[in-house]
């Protein structure tokens, strides 16, 4: 399994994938102020190369990403590298998109533009839920 136990956050890696310039920085600057390594990706290529090639922890991505759409992404991680745990971004949500997140076990679905405190605190919550309490 692909879990790093008792690992200082600092030592947690994330990949945050969205083709939107501005919300992938500004969700990436907000991690690295927490000391997570954090990867970036601007399509689903790149987020399925840098899963095989990188051990990732958790992963948040755009539900609607310019070559494959994030679903079908994390099913793709799933087959190629195993579970790993997923927030999922986006603007103009469905129900569909909510229901298809869930269906695709995300952890959970974030409607952008979000404040970074949420993103932050969702980030903590799912790696405390998946991994227990980080030893700091």
């Amino acid at each position: 399994m692909r879990r790093l136990l008792d690992l200082p956050k600092s030592h947690r890696s994330i990949l945050v994938a969205d083709h939107d310039d501005e919300v992938r920085v500004k969700v990436v600057r907000s991690l690295e102020m927490d000391g997570f390594s954090v990867y970036e990706a601007q399509a689903s290529r790149e987020v399925i190369d840098i899963a095989k090639k990188r051990m990732i922890d958790v992963l948040i991505m755009e539900m609607q990403l310019p070559d494959l759409d994030g679903i079908h992404t994390l099913r793709m991680i799933h087959q190629l590298v195993g579970p790993m745990p997923c927030i999922f971004i986006g603007e103009h949500l469905t129900k569909e998109n909510w229901l298809n997140a869930m269906t695709a076990r995300a952890y959970a679905l974030l409607e952008t533009p979000f404040a970074e405190d949420v993103i932050r605190r969702t980030v903590h919550e799912l790696i405390n839920r998946h991994f227990g309490p980080s030893v700091s």
